[in-house]
């Protein structure tokens, strides 16, 4: 197993090396079975890239019941998955009456790629017909660790040589996965100014687990800019309109805070004016909040700033009781912008008799 584990060390967060441990875990154990709660499922074969490129790995299985005959795995590690992935994906797999859709999420995307997210997505989009099973599996590093762990995980072949070499690459692959959720832990031990995408990722999932405020329904994401992107943390989505899709939401990018304006494209007519609104209306509020607030520059598009905390984590180490007072005076601060602008937004109600 030293190979492996030097595989590992060297690049342990690499799709490709992870695909290829997989590929015979899930082929030569009882993980399939037990990820997708099918008794009995085993594994025949498998495909690379398979049904052109739409999955990492495709498998061939036999289901004592008959109702599962493949199963489509999508792998990310440290990267998106976006909708529109998700949305091609579940498409077709529900042209395959007995396919299964299967998501392993591990490293990074751990955090940023849960069920709640593929169940919103799933939603968003009903299947026209009933599906046979659920919309889609999903299996993350905790998860997966643990199915490693367990003894009942291993397939007895009957040949002994075989079950060691597969009960080896069991431990030794999770080992690999403590170590990729091991990047996310240490954070707080860390000087902020040091801090890289695993301690950001690692922090806001911290933050949703406390809660810290209204953080427990946060969404976590990646999001590029020319700059180089940044980890963004964004919650308390609220209305200013009684009826249109505008909200205002806070975002954590990075250690910055940012107020935030959300405007559909059906409603971009509006932005500049609602943009102006928002900052009005914060200024009659934000000399009473502390620290101060920065404007920020008009930039069409859905999402737009309107003032800013550039440096919401400060100190040199992690400070949770400061960090907690600054994000609920941020939310209930914007909360009274909200108020102001749906008050603003919504139509007088008729006279009485009238």
């Amino acid at each position: 197993m030293a190979a492996i584990d030097l595989l590992f060390d060297h690049k342990g967060n690499s799709e490709r090396l992870h695909q290829v441990v997989l590929s015979v875990l899930l082929l030569r154990s009882r993980l399939l079975e037990r990820m997708l709660g099918v008794s009995g499922l085993r594994a025949t074969d498998f495909k690379w890239e398979a049904e052109g490129k739409l999955f990492d790995l495709g498998f061939t299985v036999h289901d004592p019941s008959g109702a599962v005959e493949q199963v489509f795995v999508e792998l990310k590690i440290d990267s998106n998955l976006t909708e529109a992935q998700f949305a091609r994906q579940q498409e077709h797999t529900r042209q395959h009456k007995k396919a299964r859709l299967l998501y392993l999420v591990l490293g990074l995307t751990q955090i940023s790629v849960t069920p709640t997210q593929l169940t919103k997505w799933s939603a968003a989009k009903p299947p026209v017909e009933p599906s046979p099973g659920p919309a889609f599996h999903h299996c993350d590093a905790s998860q997966l660790a643990a199915l490693l762990a367990d003894p009942r995980s291993l397939l007895v072949a009957g040949d002994p040589t075989h079950d060691r070499d597969v009960r080896d690459l069991l431990v030794g692959y999770r080992d690999a996965l403590d170590r990729l959720v091991a990047r996310t832990t240490g954070f707080a031990d860390r000087p902020i100014a040091d801090w890289q995408a695993p301690d950001f990722y690692g922090f806001f999932a911290d933050c949703q687990k406390r809660p810290v405020g209204q953080m427990a329904k946060a969404g976590i994401s990646y999001e590029a800019n020319p700059r180089g992107g940044f980890i963004a943390c964004h919650w308390l989505r609220t209305p200013i309109h009684p009826s249109e899709p505008l909200r205002l939401y806070l975002q954590l990018e990075n250690a910055k805070l940012c107020l935030k304006l959300k405007v559909p494209d059906e409603y971009k007519s509006k932005r500049k004016k609602l943009w102006d609104a928002a900052g009005a209306a914060l200024r009659t509020l934000a000399p009473k909040f502390s620290p101060p607030l920065e404007p920020s520059n008009y930039h069409s598009g859905v999402h737009m700033t309107f003032a800013t905390i550039p440096e919401a984590l400060t100190g040199e180490r992690l400070d949770r009781e400061a960090f907690t007072a600054k994000i609920k005076a941020a939310e209930d601060l914007l909360r009274e912008v909200a108020a102001k602008l749906l008050a603003k937004n919504t139509p007088p109600s008729p006279a009485p008799g009238s």
